[in-house]
């Protein structure tokens, strides 16, 4: 989506706000733990700026695209443009295996752990987060079963990492720490073909979905390149 230009750029709960009145009907479950969108980067080239938005449920746009305006907070833009790209989750599902990937995180990402943020690409973390949003909105055949998460997540290891942690000001005087940078996944040599088809599944999901907490709010938007080459 393309928005007029404007010097104001969006705080997390006001992005939330924005996207959530975009997706979200009436009568929708506005406190669900886990949300059919996600809100990506801004990207501005000084004749408007993209806005990258995931829509997670199975089925067509809500009626209401492309909206004429969007509002973030008192900041009011007109939108100039609109494209989109679909993935159904059958065309994701049987897109193929993958054995390497590399997530490169382009907006703040962080993991929630037993109560406490981790603003690191832990991989089991990464997968898992992924595993929850695929079930949450996938049609029931194409859900990943216990069996193959246990295998996909048993296998996966961070080969290489880099990059830098990076504060968000969520609200005056709060502010969310989170990792921007590149991850190098890897699965383990023995981990079955099977689990190596969901791997591939989930981390071409990712670049909809985004990856660890509040992606409805702009953090952990990816990007992500796969190969089916084995891991060590």
């Amino acid at each position: 989506m393309r928005l007029e230009p404007s010097a104001h750029v969006p705080s997390p709960r006001q992005m939330l706000g924005a996207a959530a009145g975009l997706f979200e009907s009436p009568a929708g479950d506005h406190h669900a733990a886990v949300k059919p969108f996600a809100a990506g980067p801004f990207v501005d080239d000084g004749t408007g700026t993209v806005w990258r938005l995931g829509w997670l449920a199975d089925d067509g746009l809500p009626p209401r695209w492309p909206p004429a305006v969007i509002r973030f907070g008192g900041d009011v833009r007109r939108v100039i443009g609109f494209g989109g790209e679909v993935h159904s989750f059958a065309a994701l599902a049987g897109s193929g295996a993958a054995r390497r990937a590399r997530v490169r995180m382009v907006t703040p990402t962080f993991f929630s752990r037993n109560g406490r943020d981790l603003p690191l690409p832990e991989p089991v973390l990464l997968v898992r987060s992924l595993l929850v949003r695929w079930n949450a909105h996938a049609p029931a055949a194409l859900r990943v079963a216990d069996d193959d998460a246990r295998a996909v997540v048993g296998a996966v290891f961070l080969d290489a990492v880099s990059g830098a942690s990076r504060r968000v000001e969520v609200a005056s005087g709060l502010r969310q720490v989170g990792f921007v940078g590149d991850a190098e996944l890897r699965l383990l040599r023995s981990a079955p073909d099977a689990a190596a088809e969901v791997f591939g599944a989930l981390l071409r999901f990712a670049g909809l979905a985004g990856v660890g907490a509040q992606t409805t709010c702009g953090f952990g938007a990816v990007e992500v390149e796969l190969s089916s080459g084995r891991g060590g």
